[in-house]
């Protein structure tokens, strides 16, 4: 019993990567992950924003650490979209290679 779970857990994410790296590249998956940034960006950008107003208007601490917080995320969420963008690309440019 525990085998067959065992099995079916180390299965499951290795097909789920191979249709992952099917869709990679693709105009739509492009598209999208470009259309994500934007709402990250646009998020991150309110996020400071609010942090601004928090700090000028003497939050407390724990609210303007929050905020900070929530900044870390953002980038973060930046970063591997850029990096999954990156990646598209590259895989686009290696395809019209052949």
């Amino acid at each position: 019993m525990l085998r067959k779970s065992l099995y079916l857990f180390l299965a499951v994410p290795l097909t789920l990567s191979t249709f992952s790296a099917a869709q990679a590249g693709s105009n739509a998956d492009l598209r999208a992950d470009e259309e994500r940034l934007r709402q990250e960006e646009f998020r991150l950008q309110h996020d400071r924003d609010r942090l601004y107003m928090d700090r000028r208007s003497h939050a407390p601490r724990y609210v303007i650490r929050g905020d900070e917080a929530q900044i870390r995320q953002d980038r973060a969420r930046i970063r591997a979209l850029r990096a999954d963008i990156k990646r598209d690309r590259q895989i686009r440019r290696h395809r019209r290679r052949y």
